[in-house]
């Protein structure tokens, strides 16, 4: 069996100081972090909104300190989002008198 603490607290490492967040894999969101529960008693790094990361592994989150885009973090965090600021993007164009 292989051992995952030092996999563990190398992530605790990296998203260790203040004002450090992360973006998944090669996207663009920035998302705020957490210390959570991985395997066993290990805890590491996951997204305070919860996203899924399909296939996680340590090198999924990027440490960056990069100001926090993702609304859903956003919304944990207690921080209000205005027009115009991070938020969810409508689906489709709303045309005035259109049903």
């Amino acid at each position: 069996m292989t051992d995952i603490s030092p996999v563990a607290a190398a992530a605790r490492v990296a998203f260790g100081d203040p004002g450090v967040h992360a973006v998944v894999r090669n996207g663009r969101t920035v998302h705020a972090v957490q210390l959570g529960q991985w395997i066993g008693a290990e805890e590491v790094p996951e997204l305070i909104c919860h996203t899924g990361v399909a296939g996680w592994s340590p090198d999924a989150l990027h440490p960056t300190r990069a100001e926090v885009t993702c609304a859903r973090c956003l919304r944990v965090l207690g921080v209000e989002t205005t027009a115009g600021g991070p938020g969810q993007l409508p689906l489709f164009d709303r045309h005035p008198g259109a049903a």
